[in-house]
């Protein structure tokens, strides 16, 4: 597995700024709040981090959060309305980068 592949793998799974580092034999993956695995090869500690084998991803995982003028929708669901349209583009893209089990909590 390349490195491309394994950032791939963890944008594909929505860790939040993911990355990946050699650390003399091993490899250690990162979002940007902590440690989530390391192993002896990019595939090994992508595995201890349970971010393989890829999961099937459910239908609604893949409805996105949109801004529509000033009102931000999902698939065709309002979420909330902003008082412009760029506040509205702001509040999509957070919510789209949120990831709840990132936050260690």
């Amino acid at each position: 597995m390349t490195y491309e592949i394994a950032i791939q793998v963890m944008q594909d799974a929505r860790v939040h700024q993911p990355a990946l580092v050699k650390l003399g034999d091993s490899y250690h993956v990162f979002s940007r709040t902590r440690l989530l695995g390391s192993g002896p090869s990019y595939e090994a500690a992508l595995k201890a981090a349970k971010l393989l084998p890829r999961k099937e991803r459910r239908a609604y995982d893949a409805v996105l959060f949109v801004a529509t003028g000033s009102n931000v929708v999902r698939g065709s669901l309002p979420v909330c309305a902003a008082r412009t349209p760029n506040m509205a583009l702001r509040i999509a893209n957070a919510l789209n980068a949120y990831t709840p089990n990132d936050r260690g909590f």
